[in-house]
């Protein structure tokens, strides 16, 4: 079966240090980042250059894939990297692994948007305590099972809670299907508890599991699958 993929013991094939070049990891050694915070959204991105919060590490650094090349940034006057990842967990799974060949990080900060299986209201964070796992990627990084424990889920909470910023904690669905999350799927994964569906949460916690990584993830809710009909939520 697929869900049978994990193998934990014979080696990898391909591994990033084949695939990343030598003038890559030269260009990256001044920088010794150690925690990186993982983003999907490029008008995030954008702001954050445009309010001169973050900067290019190096304008010939860069990480993606062969449809797309995105620089590597810093949080300015920080050693705290940040990357725009492409959408879905085999992106963001190999995001990570790359990271790990060419900087000495070790923690993983994953803030992205999500979609509302419930009535929350419209930007609200969620901390999510366990991943349904209903991708690929993950089975290849832990052993088969439907749910994977979000272990700084507590940590995180605590933190926003400190800090004032309100949050609702509760299960996400994972799916790699986005235009399979059907009316069905969705009710019997709210009945289960979740309270938003994304596309990478439990794989990334499988790959740092796997990897000895620590990892913090949190979300907004975007769109709401709780009504009638999608409501898409457009901004003004």
């Amino acid at each position: 079966m697929i869900t049978q993929s994990f193998d934990p013991v014979s080696p990898e094939i391909v591994r990033p240090a084949k695939t990343i070049r030598e003038e890559e990891k030269a260009l990256a050694a001044p920088f010794p980042i150690h925690s990186f915070l993982i983003v999907f959204s490029g008008a995030l991105i954008r702001l954050l250059l445009e309010d001169g919060l973050i900067e290019p590490l190096d304008e010939r650094l860069t990480i993606g894939s062969a449809a797309f090349k995105n620089p590597i940034y810093h949080i300015c006057g920080t050693e705290v990297g940040i990357v725009l990842s492409g959408i879905g967990a085999p992106m963001a799974v190999a995001i990570v692994e790359e990271l790990l060949e060419i900087f000495p990080c070790r923690r993983f900060l994953v803030f992205g948007s999500s979609g509302a299986l419930t009535d929350l209201p419209e930007g609200r964070v969620i901390v999510p305590t366990e991943a349904y796992r209903d991708e690929g990627c993950s089975y290849h990084y832990a052993p088969a099972s439907s749910w994977i424990r979000i272990r700084n889920a507590q940590r995180l909470a605590s933190l926003l809670d400190r800090l004032g910023v309100p949050f609702v904690t509760g299960k996400t669905w994972t799916t790699d299907a986005f235009y399979r999350e059907t009316e069905s799927n969705k009710a019997q994964r709210v009945q289960d508890g979740c309270v938003c569906v994304e596309m990478e949460c439990s794989a990334l916690q499988a790959v740092c599991d796997f990897r000895g990584l620590e990892v913090y993830m949190f979300f907004t809710s975007g769109d709401l699958l709780d009504a009638p009909e999608w409501d898409e939520r457009e901004k003004n």
